[in-house]
């Protein structure tokens, strides 16, 4: 992600995974939109969904927006299928029903559908170096984000992501990844410990 968005250093970033699809025409002018709208927002999360859906057709949530389970390990509001096996590592997993049809801040968001503005990036500065591989990066950038006044916004734009597909493929199948991740988690929880950045964040900025 950063040595995309350094080639283009004037422009706002939008990451779209690879395994990410648009769920409605013009999703991306809705997106803009809510850019336009909210100016203290420096990050702004689509509501990502499984594509998979329950007998009544509602799809499941992958996630709609970053927060904090009760062993501080970055979470999501939604997630706990998995695709290929369809089975679930949560007790209780969404069925998209219209909860999240508002924009809503929250502590973090996962950087996969999420638009970044680039005055955060400069602010920022980029990724800590502490951090190996991928995860929990995002949730520091977003940390970091917030301790600059930037807010992290999720909204009601919606996108597919067969989420098992790149990162969760490549960690199955390389244990240093694991341990890596293992070790990321470390670094965040104990860089952030004592930090009023580091709880919960579900807040309603603006109704459906």
């Amino acid at each position: 992600f950063q040595k995309m968005w350094n080639k283009f250093p004037k422009d706002d970033i939008f990451i779209l995974h690879a395994d990410m699809y648009p769920f409605e025409e013009g999703w991306l002018d809705k997106v803009v939109k809510y850019v336009n709208r909210f100016p203290k927002a420096g990050i702004i999360g689509c509501l990502l969904l499984y594509p998979a859906t329950d007998k009544e057709g509602r799809y499941y949530i992958q996630s709609a927006g970053g927060r904090f389970d009760e062993n501080n390990r970055p979470d999501h509001f939604g997630s706990g299928l998995i695709l290929e096996t369809g089975t679930t590592f949560k007790e209780n997993i969404e069925v998209d029903t219209g909860q999240y049809d508002n924009v809503r801040e929250v502590a973090w968001t996962t950087f996969g559908g999420c638009y970044i503005k680039r005055e955060v990036i400069e602010a920022v500065g980029g990724f800590s170096t502490e951090y190996e591989w991928t995860y929990n990066r995002d949730v520091d950038f977003c940390l970091e984000a917030r301790v600059a006044g930037y807010q992290i916004l999720q909204i009601p734009v919606r996108l597919l992501h067969h989420e098992s597909k790149d990162n969760k493929h490549v960690k199955a199948t390389n244990p240093l990844k694991v341990d890596a991740e293992a070790r990321n988690l470390q670094i965040l929880q104990t860089k952030w410990a004592n930090s009023k950045f580091y709880k919960n964040l579900d807040n309603i900025i603006e109704n459906a």
